[in-house]
Formats: C-alpha cells, sequence, structure tokens
C-alpha cells in the first residue's frame, strides 16, 4: 500500500508499541459496547413507549370528536324532526287559509246550492223603509228665486218632487252654567241637603253627557284618549287635556264597577255561559283578556262581561265561574273542563272541524281521514239543520256516529290524531248540540272581536289597572249595545246615576229649579 495512501499513522512509535495500542483501544472497545448497547436499547424502547403514548392519544381523542359528532348528529336529527313538524304545521294552515276556511264553506253541506244574491229566506228585513213613519215627517217647502245659470228671475210653479233628508242636527253650544245648589236641612234626619242638577256629576266640573260621548268614543269609536281629546274641541269645542279624558274615564269606571259585578253574576246565574280568552298587553308585557257571555233570547239581549287578568291560568276561570252552575261553551282548553266538570263542558264544533281540515289539507280526497272530516261535518249539519228533532234523538244520533267514526282502524298518525281530539271532546260536542242552537263559541269570538281591534289600535295598556278599567267600561257599552230595543245614551245616563246613588247614597236629591 503506497505510504500516503495510510489514512492514520502514530509518527516514531515503534511497531510493537503500535500493536499493544491497537489492543487496548480494542479492548476498551469491547468493554464499552455492552453499555453502549444497554444504552441504545433503553432509547429504542423510550421511542417506543413516546410513540405508543402518541397514537393513543391521537386515538382517544379522534374517539372523543367522533363521539362528539354522533351526538351533534343525533340532536340535529332531533332538531331537524321539530323542523319538519312545524314546517307541516305551518303548510297546514298556510293552505287552509289558501283554499278557505273550509272545503264547505262556513260548516255548509257539500251538495248545498250556491247562496243567490240578494235578500235571503229567514234573515231578518233590514229595509229602512218598511221601519219609518213617513206620514210623521214635517214638510218644507223650498224653491229657487232666480236662475244660478243666467241669473234671470223665476216664477213659482204648484209642481214640486219630494226628497226625504235625515241628518244630523249639530249642536256645538257648550252648557257653561253656575249651579247654585241651596243649603236645606231634612227636618226627619237633621241632614244637610243640597240638590243636584241633573246633568251634574260628583266631584267633576264635565256633565254626564261628556261623560257619555267620551265612553262612546272610546269603546264604540275605538279612539285613542289623545285623539278623544282632539275630537272634543273639533267638534264640541269642548278643550279636555289627555289626563283630563283618562280622570272621567277613571271616575266612570268607579260609578259601573256595581254594574259590572250585576253582570257578572246574572251571566253566572244563567244556563249557557260562553267563555274564551285572549291576549293582551301591559307595557310590553303579555296579559290576558277572558269573557264571559250570554246568548240571546227570544225577548231578552244577552251580557257580555270582559275580565282582565295577568295570566291564562285555570285559577282566573275559577274566579270568573264562581258558583255559577251554567255549562260552559269553549274552544277545547283543558282548563275550563277541570273547573266545571265533564258534564258541564262543551265544546265548540268549528274548532274540531277545523283541527280535522288542518290535519287533512294535503291529503287527496279518497284517504280515510277525509272520509272522517267529512262525515264530522255531515254529522253537524244532520243534527244542526234540523231543530225540530227531540233531544233523545239528537243524542242517539250524535253518540253513534261519533262512536262509529271511534271505531275505524287505521294506522295512518292523521286518523290517530282526530279520533284521539275526537275521543277525548266526545261527550263535550254532543252536549254542545244538544244544549245550544249552532254547537260553536262564535258567540264568544264576536263579541271579543271589538275588544281585540281596539287592543290592535292602541296596544293594550300603560297599566295593570287601565287594563282592568278597559274591561269593565267595555262590558257595559257592549252589554248595552247588544240589546236593540235600548238606546245606548239613555240607558248608559241611568247606569251612571245609578252607580252614583249606591256610592254616593246623600248626593242624588231631586231638584227644582227656582228664581
Amino acid at each position: 500500500m503506497p505510504k500516503s495512501s495510510i489514512p492514520f499513522q502514530l509518527p516514531n512509535v515503534p511497531y510493537g508499541q503500535k500493536l499493544t495500542n491497537c489492543l487496548k483501544i480494542i479492548e476498551n472497545y469491547r468493554k464499552e459496547i455492552i453499555p453502549l448497547r444497554k444504552q441504545v436499547k433503553i432509547f429504542q424502547k423510550s421511542n417506543q413507549e413516546g410513540l405508543v403514548k402518541h397514537w393513543r392519544e391521537k386515538y382517544e381523542k379522534s374517539e372523543e370528536e367522533n363521539k362528539k359528532l354522533k351526538q351533534e348528529k343525533k340532536q340535529l336529527e332531533i332538531e331537524k324532526e321539530k323542523l319538519k313538524k312545524e314546517i307541516e304545521k305551518l303548510t297546514k294552515t298556510n293552505n287552509r287559509y289558501q283554499i278557505g276556511l273550509f272545503d264547505h264553506g262556513n260548516f255548509k253541506h257539500p251538495d248545498s246550492k250556491k247562496k243567490q244574491k240578494g235578500g235571503q229566506i229567514g234573515h231578518a228585513n233590514t229595509n229602512k223603509d218598511h221601519k219609518r213613519n213617513y206620514a210623521t215627517f214635517p214638510r218644507q217647502r223650498i224653491f229657487a228665486i232666480s236662475c244660478g245659470s243666467c241669473g234671470n228671475t223665476i216664477n213659482r210653479t204648484n209642481s214640486f218632487k219630494n226628497k226625504t233628508l235625515i241628518d244630523i242636527q249639530l249642536n256645538t253650544e257648550l252648557i257653561q252654567l253656575i249651579i247654585q245648589s241651596e243649603r236645606q236641612w231634612c227636618g226627619n234626619c237633621r241632614n244637610e241637603i243640597r240638590a243636584i242638577h241633573p246633568q251634574s256629576l260628583p266631584f267633576t266640573e264635565y256633565g254626564i253627557n261628556t261623560f257619555m260621548t267620551i265612553l262612546y268614543l272610546r269603546f264604540k269609536g275605538k279612539q285613542s284618549i289623545r285623539t278623544i281629546s282632539t275630537t272634543l274641541i273639533s267638534l264640541f269645542r269642548l278643550p279636555i287635556t289627555k289626563s283630563g279624558v283618562d280622570t272621567i274615564l277613571l271616575q266612570a269606571k268607579e260609578y259601573l264597577q256595581g254594574r259590572y259585578e250585576e253582570l257578572k253574576q246574572a251571566i253566572r246565574d244563567g244556563e249557557i255561559m260562553y267563555n274564551d280568552e285572549t291576549g293582551w298587553m301591559v307595557r310590553g308585557k303579555n296579559a290576558w283578556m277572558w269573557i264571559m257571555a250570554t246568548p240571546d233570547k227570544e225577548q231578552t239581549a244577552g251580557s257580555t262581561v270582559y275580565v282582565a287578568a295577568e295570566s291564562k291560568g285555570k285559577g282566573i276561570f275559577e274566579e270568573i265561574y264562581g258558583n255559577s252552575d251554567a255549562s260552559s261553551m269553549h274552544d277545547g282548553n283543558p282548563s275550563y273542563e277541570s273547573i266545571t266538570g265533564i258534564e258541564k263542558s262543551l265544546y265548540c264544533w268549528s274548532h274540531v272541524i277545523r283541527y280535522a281540515y288542518e290535519e287533512t289539507v294535503k291529503l287527496p280526497k279518497g284517504h280515510i281521514a277525509c272520509q272522517i272530516r267529512d262525515r264530522l261535518v255531515n254529522l253537524y249539519q244532520e243534527v244542526r239543520g234540523k231543530p225540530e228533532r227531540i233531544r233523545d234523538e239528537k243524542e242517539k244520533l250524535l253518540r253513534e256516529e261519533l262512536d262509529n267514526i271511534l271505531s275505524i282502524q287505521s294506522t295512518g298518525q292523521t286518523v290517530k290524531n282526530i279520533q284521539n281530539r275526537v275521543r277525548t271532546q266526545k261527550q263535550g260536542l254532543t252536549l254542545s248540540l244538544l244544549l245550544t242552537s249552532d254547537g260553536t263559541n262564535n258567540l264568544a269570538e264576536r263579541e271579543f272581536r271589538q275588544l281585540v281591534i281596539s287592543r290592535t289600535i292602541s296596544y293594550g295598556s300603560d297599566t295593570y289597572a287601565g287594563m282592568e278599567r278597559t274591561a269593565i267600561l267595555s262590558s257595559i257599552i257592549q252589554t248595552i249595545s247588544r240589546d236593540k230595543t235600548k238606546l245606548l245614551f239613555p240607558t248608559l245616563a241611568s247606569y251612571l246615576r245609578d252607580g252614583i246613588k249606591d256610592k254616593y247614597s246623600n248626593y242624588w236629591h231631586t231638584p227644582n229649579v227656582g228664581g
């Protein structure tokens, strides 16, 4: 080997010593190889455990993520089912509005013909010409003096044409009077007597006509307090501020409170009580307005009473129902039956049939659920359309047909839903057509309409006391309006005077106007 190719040499060292040094180096390597191998094994083992730990942690993290994803997927499935039901519900309602309330109209039989235009057989005659006695009308002869076109003088003639004129007498003259009541004493009871003017009310300078006008504008005209104040100035030149109008309404509530309580008790003493409830707002917070009403009879108008409440709980109806033994007609709220009992609970047919239409609106006409729906409509028309039937015949027909509907076997959820509602309300549906003329709660909803319109305009009340005041005064006005034999203002005036007498027994003494 060439000298230059030798990689390593020990200079100036004898060959024997070189050999000895090499052997020593080899021996040292032999001694060190074992601990080195052990150390390598330790490092390899440590590295392997680290990899195992790493992959174990990664696996556990993956499993945790998979578990979380499964839970999220399950929650999404639940939300999906909820949304699906909600969409189905909204679709049913939307389709119902698109096709009208019912395919048959307002519970009309499918075979009924289209209503002809004009007056209907059996309807009241609303032609005012038959109600007026024109012979009592005064006559006023009028004539022109000159031609309006050219100004030429016109001669009078004996020929004329009659034209009826009916108009309102506008009187913007205010009664402004200083009343001087003599201080008198009763020789019997030794009390001071002061005569009161018939139009004067206690603790206010405004008269009874002002009170009644404000009540009319508020609860029949549905005007706001601000608009009432403006109307009084515009029509009668009577300046009353918003707070003044509010004070008058508060006083009117105190005078009519007793009449309101009498109406409530009169409804409790009746045979049928129509009940319902609707939402109300008090300064943006939810409240409820309840109704209790009686139907009109042959010679007597029914009564309507609104009750203000902060909730929709059954305790409110328990207080409203009180000691009554009347049958309660309602829309199916279980709270009513829990208070009246099953024998005094009447269920509304319009609600159960509407529910059947909502459930079947997307189904074909031949579907079994649609057949059940049509049988309910036919049964309702069959019983209601023949009032001459005796009660036992009606009851037998109702119970047999409802039992037949409930005996229909089907696995469809829609059929089960309708049957479940009929099964729950079977007794009340039967009684409602036996005890009422139409078997529905439409009277309560009609009587609520005016108040609901007022709520929409005014957005509710500022306080619960204001809500209660609205309920009391609306009840009085609405009940008077239902009686077509009474004029609103004279009846309301008598109610106000009676309320003042009851509240201030020593106040009202018939006056005799002197010099």
